[in-house]
């Protein structure tokens, strides 16, 4: 994936879709270009309305982190600080699984796709399963 572009977009966005339905999901999925501009977004049909946040908000991250918004979101343990936290704030951010960086041949960052429909650990298989 050289550049980030529509075709490219649509592309990762059929292979959720795809991968939603044999799951038997309704996920909602949105690609952030490098900047954390929407380049791409599509809800399938009976998705809930809030995925369409939730699903932007884990892209952003990726996108700010250069990083899966899953591995961002350290267990809590009891006594020690809390590193992260795992709910959306006023930056739009959400530390939970669903957003994967998407980077060039060359390692470049060029966005970050964000889904939301599912758990979080069926929101990251999804994912996984579009940029593949």
């Amino acid at each position: 994936m050289p550049d980030l572009t529509l075709d490219s977009a649509h592309r990762i966005v059929a292979r959720g879709h795809a991968a939603a339905k044999d799951a038997g999901l309704n996920a909602v999925f949105a690609i952030l270009d490098a900047g954390a501009h929407l380049v791409s977004f599509s809800r399938m049909d009976g998705a809930w309305l809030a995925s369409n946040e939730l699903a932007i908000a884990k892209a952003r991250t990726s996108v700010m982190f250069q990083a899966p918004s899953e591995a961002l979101n350290a267990p809590l343990q009891v006594g020690l600080p809390v590193p992260h936290f795992d709910h959306i704030h006023a930056g739009g951010l959400l530390l939970m699984g669903g957003g994967l960086p998407l980077f060039d041949g060359n390692g470049v960052l060029i966005g970050a796709l964000g889904v939301s429909g599912g758990t979080p650990e069926q929101d990251a298989a999804l994912a996984r399963a579009a940029v593949a």
